[in-house]
């Protein structure tokens, strides 16, 4: 208790994508490909050769590419509420197989490798989805798969016959190998190998699955893979083709009505973020007639379902801004385009532009970059970061010639090495702190300091005012409104660094709009406050029957389903003060643990009514959680008269975390009361192992995270209230 009661609460404002006018598109946590084409980059395969010794008794086959083979998947899938078996295919294979025709038992198969980022589904979207999210195999473009055992080559060898047999090897998919055993038939001749062999493996083996993508897709675990192999006999010392390249499929785009029809639809809601270099282009763009042709099936798929464009909002919310959902007649106008075959009546190369913008810049006053310079993590000798996570700080300087403070209208993170920057942290310092920085950043040669949870200042007059993840618009404040930087006070910028395979320099920038002479007469300082409430979790039944089974069979397991050394990991793998977070949020709500850790079947709840802390009138309402997370509310004044739902969503997307700006005008004061609530589903993620789930950072833990922005009466100050 005595750790609870000297908490900092300033730094209980932890990662979350905060305060005003925030819209953030979060997805998976691979954030090195987040940024990737959305065509596959790797279109050949080449596998290692193997050589005849013995001309006599010794036969060469050669699997080659579009030769007639495949490799194949077939997984479970539940689609937009239907289930269905979802099949992809990869005809990029290669490989040898030396054949003994004397003794077949001596037969060797070599490595057989196939391009995985060629697999070829039903659906294009699913393809791009699983390179870049799951597969990652713009990094990894090949599985391998090496025998080292044949079972069923027993018998006395004639070309014709059909053998069942058994290939036992390591199957290495990204950065796992593990055993695997195909089974299945093949069948010689003088002049090809034919076989097929397939097995069941778990895709969280491989860091692949399974796949929930939520309110539109999920997958199981099980995934049968099939090797169908065509192997030509080739002469003795024969050289695999150098050019191994192989075009990616062709859609055939036949004839419809798209130019007066379609296309206003898609350049009015969907190409400001899809198209090359917007929000949403690492899943698809849409930069030509072409592309949304290519994949008309899908289109109208998602927004059937309401999957895109993504609005949330369940039916009590009240009327937000900015609302992207497609009208009814829009939806129709898509399927019925589809239904006639998803053709064209424009050149397939016609560009699509977008005719309104979703996310609206802010001009650029002011750009500053780091002042110590581009901040490169430390690496090993082969140039492998040291840490795959990395919380660091670094200064950016405010210009101020006139020496009065700066009023800012609007301002924007622009990351530099997208494919590392995970998310930032906003603050700003008083010239005070200045001695402070100095001392911290001398602890290591590298620019800025480590600062997990915030900015790790303890000088006062330090607080946040907003914060960055992929996708996130600029922050902009209403007319009449904005956010006072006084003179001397700095940014400092707390960057989420997530490093997989190569130490990159990031020179990201603090973008500020400043208020010119007229917008600073009568403004008024925004205001804003967040709330942080309990997230707790327990394993299901099932799940801590695994994890007791494990914990009495294998040595030295942490069962990581009892909360205790749930706390235990999250100081070794943060610090001291992360494990006070969790009992801090049950103390503020009031209560105990026992309040907030019930289960109803896989879904934890959480309920926790706060006094609202700035008056005003709520410009926009925000709510946070991570991928358990299943439904969320925020509601006003609950249960009286006057009660009144803020934000209702239904069905919780990691992938879509806005800030909602509402259409009515609604006051609160310091007397109300806001009760939030959040909901989570354990089926929503899988855990390779089972673990209680509580309040912190990463990935497999959770939050309840809900943040409100006011406009003040004018001439009432503006005041950034992070947590209470």
């Amino acid at each position: 208790m005595a750790g609870l009661r000297s908490l900092d609460i300033g730094r209980l404002s932890i990662l979350v994508v905060l305060l005003i006018g925030t819209v953030a598109i979060i997805t998976k946590d691979q954030w090195d490909w987040i940024f990737s084409p959305d065509e596959a980059e790797t279109q050949g395969v080449s596998a290692e050769t193997l050589t005849i010794d013995d001309d006599e008794v010794e036969r060469l086959y050669r699997i080659s590419p579009n030769n007639g083979s495949s490799v194949s998947y077939a997984v479970e899938e539940r689609l937009a509420g239907n289930d269905s078996l979802a099949v992809g295919v990869s005809h990029v294979v290669a490989g040898d197989i030396l054949l003994n025709t004397s003794n077949l038992s001596l037969t060797e198969i070599g490595q057989i490798r196939v391009n995985v980022e060629m697999f070829d589904s039903d659906s294009s979207l699913r393809d791009k989805r699983l390179r870049h999210d799951f597969l990652e195999s713009n990094h990894f473009p090949f599985a391998e798969f090496n025998v080292t055992s044949i079972d069923g080559l027993d018998l006395v060898f004639a070309d014709g016959e059909t053998h069942e047999i058994s290939l036992t090897g390591d199957l290495t998919v990204k950065e796992t190998t593990s055993q695997e055993t195909f089974s299945g038939w093949v069948t010689v001749t003088a002049e090809a190998i034919q076989a097929e062999v397939s097995t069941v493996i778990l895709s969280s083996a491989y860091d692949v699955g399974p796949i929930n993508v939520a309110r539109l897709a999920h997958t199981e675990d099980e995934v049968t893979l099939t090797f169908s192999l065509v192997a030509d006999r080739v002469e003795a010392g024969s050289e695999a083709d150098a050019d191994l390249e192989t075009d990616l499929p062709e859609v055939a785009i036949g004839g419809g009505a798209f130019a007066a029809t379609v296309q206003p639809v898609l350049e009015e809601n969907c190409v400001s973020c899809h198209i090359s270099g917007g929000p949403g282009w690492d899943t698809i763009a849409f930069d030509t007639a072409h592309d949304a042709a290519v994949i008309a099936d899908d289109i109208a798929l998602v927004t059937q379902i309401g999957f895109m464009p993504p609005w949330l909002p369940g039916g009590d919310s009240p009327e937000f801004e900015h609302d992207w959902s497609l009208t009814d007649d829009e939806i129709a106008t898509i399927s019925a385009w589809v239904a006639d075959g998803g053709g064209l009546d424009v050149a397939p190369d016609t560009k699509l532009v977008a005719r309104t913008q979703a996310f609206i810049p802010i001009e650029p006053d002011q750009v500053s970059p780091p002042r110590d310079g581009p901040y490169t993590t430390a690496a090993d000798e082969s140039g492998e970061p040291l840490r795959d996570d990395e919380y660091r700080c670094q200064v950016h300087e405010v210009e101020d010639p006139e020496g009065d403070g700066t009023w800012l209208k609007g301002h924007e993170f622009v990351p530099d090495q997208k494919s590392i920057v995970h998310h930032s942290i906003i603050y700003v310092a008083p010239d005070a702190a200045r001695p402070e920085i100095a001392q911290i950043s001398a602890r290591d040669e590298l620019p800025g300091w480590t600062c997990f949870g915030l900015s790790n200042l303890n000088t006062p007059g330090v607080y946040s005012i907003g914060g960055w993840a992929p996708g996130q618009a600029p922050t902009r404040y209403p007319d009449g409104y904005g956010l006072f930087i006084p003179s001397g006070y700095m940014i400092v910028n707390q960057t989420h660094f997530h490093h997989e395979h190569e130490a990159l320099p990031d020179n990201s920038a603090i973008v500020l709009d400043e208020a010119t002479a007229e917008q600073t007469d009568g403004i008024t300082g925004i205001a804003g406050s967040s709330y942080l409430t309990p997230a707790e979790v327990p394993c299901t039944p099932e799940e801590e029957a695994i994890a007791a089974e494990r914990e009495a069979t294998i040595d030295d397991y942490v069962n990581l389903c009892v909360r205790e050394n749930v706390i235990d990991e999250i100081r070794e793998k943060y610090d001291n003060f992360a494990t006070f977070i969790p009992g801090f949020m049950i103390q503020n709500c009031g209560g105990t643990i026992d309040d907030y850790n019930d289960l109803d079947g896989s879904i934890g709840h959480c309920s926790c009514d706060m006094r609202a802390r700035n008056p005003g009138t709520i410009y926009t309402v925000l709510g946070h959680m991570h991928e358990f997370g299943d439904s969320y509310r925020m509601t006003l004044n609950p249960d009286t008269p006057e009660e009144k739902v803020l934000l209702d969503i239904p069905n919780w997307d990691f992938e879509w975390q806005l800030a909602y700006d509402l259409v009515e005008d609604i006051e609160i004061t310091t007397d109300d009361t806001v009760r939030f609530e959040c909901w989570w589903d354990r089926a929503r993620l899988h855990l390779p192992e089972p673990r209680y789930i509580t309040w912190n950072e990463g990935t497999v833990d959770e939050m309840c995270f809900s943040a409100i922005s006011v406009l003040p009466e004018p001439d009432e100050p503006g005041v950034f209230s992070l947590v209470g």
